[in-house]
């Protein structure tokens, strides 16, 4: 047997990755959104619950360090014997609690005044509950009744031990709900950018289907969750104002749009035989 026929023959080589196509793990640049139109669902949903977590985490930390503690005085001020019994606050008058960020009163008179001058303000009248703002003359203001069945026991010795103990899960419940909410609203909202990312991807002659789309879009929203939250935790150190804030909430629209028109420009080149392609057939 000669050496040649003994010679073991070379392991086949690996074919190369396709071109153009990233590994999707941030969605921090126009390439890396882009590399999620090609990424697995469960990579896309991964970066979305870290995204939405991320958001919930500023959330919490806002209603602990900037709502809580004025529930907690509003709490501490509440009268024995108060209470609300058939729709109507009784036992009760003249409580006051208020921060920069939020107040909360007790006005059962109709024509009670009431110096409030916070972002966010709540009264608890005879029957309803108005909720206002620093922007209500724009925005207007809310109103919630009772219910004419509606009882609890407002006195302080009952609401001070129950909130100690359910504020921690209260707060967590909150941040949970951001979070579904956020995931839910991505999801709606990337079947309103999809098309714009699709016409983009046409105009740079790239590779994009509809699912794909729908995926660059989704990734597409989350800088700009980022960027809220970040807007969010600036608000709550005073290192903006509210008015700072509707900015942030202003921009993260903006960036999500951005991110939806620059990003198909990294996807993959259409081939020469499918450059004139419809851009809305996948």
């Amino acid at each position: 047997m000669s050496a040649e026929a003994e010679k073991p023959s070379p392991a086949p080589a690996e074919p190369p990755p396709p071109a153009g196509k990233r590994a999707a793990w941030q969605p921090c640049t126009f390439g890396g959104v882009a590399a999620f139109a090609q990424a697995p669902w469960r990579r896309l949903f991964l970066a979305q619950v870290l995204f939405a977590l991320l958001f919930a985490a500023g959330a919490v930390w806002f209603l602990g360090h900037c709502y809580a503690p004025v529930i907690t005085e509003e709490i501490q001020k509440m009268p024995e014997g108060a209470s609300l019994a058939g729709g109507q606050l009784a036992g009760i008058q003249g409580v006051q609690s208020e921060t920069k960020f939020l107040s909360i009163a007790v006005a059962t008179g109709e024509d009670a005044e009431l110096d409030q001058s916070a972002d966010l303000q709540i009264v608890l009248r005879r029957d309803h509950v108005d909720v206002s703002s620093i922007l209500s003359s724009a925005l207007g203001s809310l109103q919630f009744g009772y219910g004419s069945q509606a009882a609890l026991d407002l006195s302080r010795s009952h609401l001070e031990p129950w909130w100690g103990a359910w504020r921690p899960v209260v707060l967590v419940a909150a941040g949970l709900a951001v979070a579904v909410c956020l995931l839910l609203l991505w999801a709606a909202l990337a079947w309103i950018y999809a098309p714009a990312a699709k016409l983009s991807a046409w105009f740079c002659d790239r590779q994009l289907t509809w699912p794909g789309a729908w995926r660059l879009a989704c990734a597409a929203l989350l800088p700009g969750a980022a960027l809220l939250a970040l807007g969010l935790v600036l608000y709550g150190l005073q290192m903006t104002d509210v008015f700072g804030l509707g900015y942030f909430g202003t921009v993260h629209l903006l960036v999500g749009w951005i991110y939806v028109l620059a990003a198909p420009a990294f996807a993959p080149r259409f081939s020469s035989a499918n450059i004139n392609r419809n851009p809305f057939q996948s």
